[in-house]
């Protein structure tokens, strides 16, 4: 079910209806039906799948909840010829319980990540080994998987396994409730697109008691309407242009790639963040707070910022459980400092850091999509985020020594601008299928000068028409007014709530307007689904 079709508004409002008839008590069981009757949309078999991770990590959370239960009894209660345990007593002890529970934790991260690298990526890994195939040789080739990839299944699978690894780290208790622990990873609004939440920031949000409140509901729903204007009214009229330059990448050169990737990052940005929007603002009109998902990313000043304005529910995700297990192992410490000799203290502490990062983002970039694009704009976001990351020190150094003044307008628009251009450039590799179209598509950019492709019209022709490209314009500027007061700290909802009726009326029916007149709609329009649906 789509939540940009008509049978998802008849749902919603279904839904809310169900849940505020129900007792307080049984609320939380009502939520439960509803996310289950919602995820029986995507496809009866697919339920086996979320009910097998549920079942694994809950029943695997108890039993290393035990285990942690287990050391601290031992610990309290100790018999020994000593008053109190020893510290080398305590350790050999701690030792046998991490042993334990590493176990369990393996095991259960085993089967669930093997599930959705099986389900989502086996497809790739046969036309990786069909092409090795091929350079040996072999004639034989395996053929295709017809795989059915339940919905959300990349972000219960990785809410489930942040669940487990902060078990393992006696972060919190385990759940006790089955119920409870289901509710968790099955509540509907997160299964499309995330947000991935951790279970001791949402768990008692979702078996508390809501009762309606007007203004929650209010302003859950102004959420869900912002998000469908960016998606509809900008991200997708936009995306006619991008489609139509990476459709044809013999066709359109030079300065029509640079308008595509300039686009494409709108574009990303508005589709994805729209679409949180659109499922927070449902899941605040329940009386449920999730968490944010984008913190206006494009007004960062550098590229360590942005990465944590973007995604910041993934990127918090992989530097909890990957970045930082990866940098603090023995292999990567070892390597740092096996390299001293050769590169020197300064560097060679950095290293396993900066590899890190490397990794992070090029396992990001695949989780994406195993594509060649997805690797090639890994790489380079990695190796360009660990590069500056190590030589920002040096840059501030000069820039004293420049005597550049850092402090005023002037220099943070020049960071934004930077930074905005970095993130873009690796946009030039949408259209590339294999690692050897590397080279041609930066040629297409960089071997044509047709700047004049800007003001005579041609734009124009890219699917998108003079009134309806000044339309979308007005509306991205009516984007970067609302995110600068975002920045600035405004509420808008807060602020637009101390206007009289007349004047919210008057906002309110402006963004409705828009989206049922300028989105992207008719006989040809299929309502797309949002860019990380269903992943």
């Amino acid at each position: 079910m789509s939540i940009l079709s008509l049978s998802f508004v008849i749902f919603l409002a279904a839904a809310f209806l169900v849940y505020f008839l129900t007792p307080g008590k049984y609320q939380w069981i009502a939520l439960l039906v509803i996310s289950y009757v919602f995820y029986l949309f995507a496809g009866v078999r697919a339920i086996i799948f979320i009910l097998i991770t549920t079942t694994t990590t809950f029943f695997a959370g108890r039993w290393i909840g035990k285990i942690n239960d287990e050391f601290d009894v031992a610990v309290a209660n100790y018999q020994g010829p000593n008053p109190k345990m020893t510290r080398d007593e305590k350790k050999a002890l701690k030792a046998d319980e991490d042993k334990r529970k590493k176990r369990i934790m393996i095991l259960v991260m085993v089967l669930n990540f093997g599930i959705l690298l099986a389900l989502k990526f086996i497809n790739p890994i046969v036309d990786v080994m069909n092409g090795l195939c091929g350079l040996v040789g072999l004639k034989y080739e395996i053929p295709h998987f017809s795989m059915l990839v339940p919905l959300g299944i990349s972000y219960y699978t990785f809410q489930s396994m942040g669940y487990i690894i902060d078990l393992y780290r006696r972060k919190y208790k385990p759940s006790s409730h089955f119920g409870h622990f289901m509710l968790f990873l099955s509540f509907f609004p997160q299964l499309v697109q995330g947000p991935i939440s951790r279970y001791n920031e949402l768990s008692s949000q979702l078996i508390a008691p809501h009762r309606f409140e007007y203004t929650r509901v209010k302003h859950g729903m102004e959420l869900v309407v912002w998000g469908l204007f960016k998606k509809l009214v900008i991200s997708d009229r936009i995306a006619i242009i991008a489609s139509t330059v990476y459709g044809s990448p013999d066709n359109y050169k030079g300065y029509y790639i640079a308008v595509a990737m300039v686009i494409s990052s709108i574009q990303l940005y508005t589709d994805f963040s729209g679409g949180i929007d659109v499922m927070r603002g449902v899941a605040e009109a329940f009386g449920i707070i999730l968490p944010e998902n984008f913190t206006r990313p494009y007004f960062s000043v550098n590229l360590a910022e942005y990465w944590r304005r973007w995604h910041i529910t993934m990127n918090t995700w992989w530097r909890d459980y990957l970045f930082y297990p990866l940098s603090l192992s023995r292999p990567f410490q070892k390597l740092g400092k096996r390299t001293r000799k050769i590169v020197g203290d300064n560097f060679s502490k950095k290293l396993p850091i900066l590899l890190s990062i490397i990794v992070v983002r090029v396992v990001n970039s695949i989780w994406h999509g195993a594509t060649a694009s997805n690797v090639t704009g890994g790489l380079y976001h990695g190796i360009l985020l660990a590069l500056s990351l190590y030589f920002e020190p040096y840059i501030v150094r000069l820039t004293k020594r420049l005597k550049i003044n850092t402090e005023c307008f002037s220099w943070r628009l020049f960071q934004i601008i930077r930074t905005f251009i970095l993130i873009t450039i690796p946009k030039v590799f949408y259209p590339i299928s294999s690692m050897s179209e590397i080279g041609k598509a930066i040629s297409n950019l960089v071997s044509v000068h047709n700047p004049w492709v800007l003001f005579d019209g041609s734009i124009f022709k890219l699917g998108v028409t003079q009134p309806q490209l000044q339309i979308v314009s007005l509306c991205i500027l009516i984007l970067i007014i609302v995110s600068c007061l975002q920045e600035k700290g405004y509420s808008v909802r807060a602020e637009l709530d101390k206007q009289n009726l007349v004047f919210r009326g008057a906002v309110y029916l402006f963004f409705i307007f828009a989206i049922i007149i300028f989105g992207v709609y008719g006989s040809a329009y299929n309502a797309s689904a949002f860019a990380y649906q269903f992943v």
